[in-house]
């Protein structure tokens, strides 16, 4: 199982969990697939493309976007090339990632299908998904937070297929979605209203198109603001002079006694800037910041296990509509 790097979290410009419902024309990765993203396919006994309703002209004469470039508008996926579907007529282009909607409104399923038009093979991992939100210009990693990393296969005129769909009802309850195996699923839970972008990656097998190619669909997420507000897991919330205190019920006999605290500063500090989607998915600074809005409180203490968190944010300096936010965690045993 394989976590994002951290950074992938924010990217600068340049219901939804996998519904257990990716397809390639009818199935789920193939028993040829196998771990790990080395070694090449077997490129032998490709078939031949059929036609299809995007055009009727040779698979060959189909292109992709020049390598080294990406349209404005997009996240950054790390790849050589970026194939996103605003930006390309889907009658010319040899590979692409195609929504089933533009708006989606919570509730609703929205199907997004990688065609292979091309007469080559494509290598991907279809549990490799990914989320992006836009706010404020910038766009921020919303998930997954892991994904295995089984290796799949693509033939021409193949296309796959993810389902997705979005109800938020488990965040208006208080419940945690910060632990694995909460997110993972059909529903994803924790998105707002707003713009997002939906994308996987890839290469082609052998050398028809040199380096990585990723693909992005946007739309619009007609939904409610979420609003942040504190886990039901918070017990014994009290005042210890100056500062806020909780103790989590979440795993406290699993590992060593930790205190997880916050700090709101007036510092000359650049915070990392966070949303609400991403702060929902860290049940520790999605509590401790909760508190302090929810309180007015400038100091809040987490006392709970070390095991009983999956962190997403590290110790250092977080923004948050408009505060700046100091987290550190120390042993409560020194």
């Amino acid at each position: 199982m394989r976590r994002p790097p951290r950074r992938a979290f924010l990217t600068a410009t340049g219901g939804i969990v996998l519904a257990g419902c990716f397809d390639a024309d009818g199935g789920s990765p193939t028993d040829d697939s196998r771990p790990g993203s080395g070694g090449a396919i077997d490129d032998t006994d490709v078939p031949e493309p059929e036609n299809d309703e995007y055009g009727s002209g040779d698979a060959d004469d189909r292109s992709l976007p020049p390598a080294g470039t990406a349209p404005d508008g997009y996240p950054d996926y790390g790849v050589d090339r970026l194939v996103a579907f605003d930006e390309i007529d889907p009658d010319e282009t040899a590979i692409f990632l195609e929504p089933s909607a533009e708006t989606v409104e919570e509730g609703d399923r929205v199907t997004f299908e990688l065609h292979n038009r091309s007469a080559h093979r494509f290598s991907h991992n279809p549990y490799r998904w990914i989320v992006h939100k836009l706010v404020d210009g910038g766009w921020f990693y919303v998930g997954p937070r892991e994904f295995p990393e089984p290796e799949s296969r693509l033939d021409p005129d193949e296309s796959r297929s993810w389902e997705l769909r979005i109800e938020n009802d488990a965040v208006d309850n208080g419940r945690s979605i910060g632990k694995p195996g909460t997110i993972e699923r059909d529903p994803l839970v924790g998105l707002g209203g707003g713009e997002y972008a939906f994308g996987t990656r890839g290469g082609f097998v052998g050398d028809t198109y040199d380096g990585s190619i990723g693909f992005s669909a946007r739309f619009e997420l007609e939904a409610d603001d979420l609003e942040l507000t504190a886990t039901d897991e918070l017990t014994d919330v009290e005042w210890e002079g100056d500062t806020l205190v909780a103790n989590p019920d979440r795993a406290r006999d699993e590992g060593a006694p930790i205190a997880f605290e916050l700090v709101r500063t007036d510092d000359d500090v650049v915070g990392e800037p966070v949303i609400t989607e991403t702060l929902l998915r860290d049940d520790r600074l999605r509590d401790a910041v909760a508190l302090s809005r929810e309180y007015d409180a400038g100091r809040v203490r987490l006392e709970e296990s070390d095991a009983s968190s999956y962190v997403w944010y590290e110790d250092g300096h977080y923004e948050y509509e408009g505060e700046t936010y100091a987290v550190s965690t120390r042993d409560l045993e020194e």
